[in-house]
């Protein structure tokens, strides 16, 4: 465990001063979000704000998704993987430190974003969106945040396989490292929706898993 610690807090160190600038810029663009709603509200209206919410949003979790194949990039270019794939730890502390680091990330930035959407809804003066839905505890809601969280883990986990998929590849790593994902999202795809269940994504989220432990171990790793 004091292994995996380590590499834990050497993945949140490096990816600190990214980190930190997403952040920023999270925050900045919630900033012009308001600024514009107020202008909206005095004028035209706020239909598009929750437009414009989602838009942010979306663009500020392309870091952490871009990271999760950047992350083991950087690791060969850096030549830290050889050291790292040397030591006599299990290779999941590997994965799952890059992993946590990454839903790190993203929860961070999905917290920015809903003190931004409560600052709009009391600037708004209650006008942007209704709040009681939100603050009702119902466990349908519970489930709702369950399965997002499980849809994160299989879309950190199905990029880990496919950046490593492309490391293996060599030569052709870019094409190999898309059509793996490609490939990996359709069958994530057509399996929950023949089979829209949390056990659904769970199994999903234990295959991406494993092959990528598999790739690591026999096709990239260090003897």
């Amino acid at each position: 465990m004091h292994a995996f610690r380590r590499l834990l807090l050497t993945d949140l160190r490096n990816r600190r001063n990214t980190l930190l600038v997403a952040l920023g810029a999270t925050v900045l663009l919630n900033a012009v979000v308001i600024v514009l709603m107020i202008q909206m509200f005095l004028t035209e209206g706020l239909d598009i704000v929750t437009l414009l919410d989602i838009t942010v949003f979306s663009v500020m979790l392309l870091i952490p998704f871009l990271r999760c194949f950047s992350s083991w990039r950087d690791e060969w270019r850096q030549h830290g993987i050889y050291h790292l794939l040397s030591l006599p730890i299990p290779r999941t502390y590997l994965l799952l430190s890059k992993y946590i680091s990454i839903v790190w990330e993203v929860l961070l930035i999905t917290a920015i974003m809903i003190i931004g959407l409560w600052v709009q809804y009391g600037v708004s003066g209650g006008k942007l969106f209704r709040a009681e839905p939100l603050i009702t505890f119902e466990w349908a809601k519970v489930g709702f945040v369950a399965e997002w969280f499980l849809l994160l883990t299989n879309g950190v986990f199905l990029s880990f396989m496919s950046a490593l998929v492309g490391k293996w590849c060599g030569k052709w790593s870019h094409l190999a490292a898309f059509i793996s994902f490609v490939v990996g999202a359709l069958i994530w795809g057509i399996a929950y929706i023949n089979l829209p269940s949390m056990y659904t994504l769970i199994v999903l989220a234990l295959l991406f898993f494993g092959m990528s432990v598999y790739l690591l171990e026999k096709k990239v790793g260090v003897e």
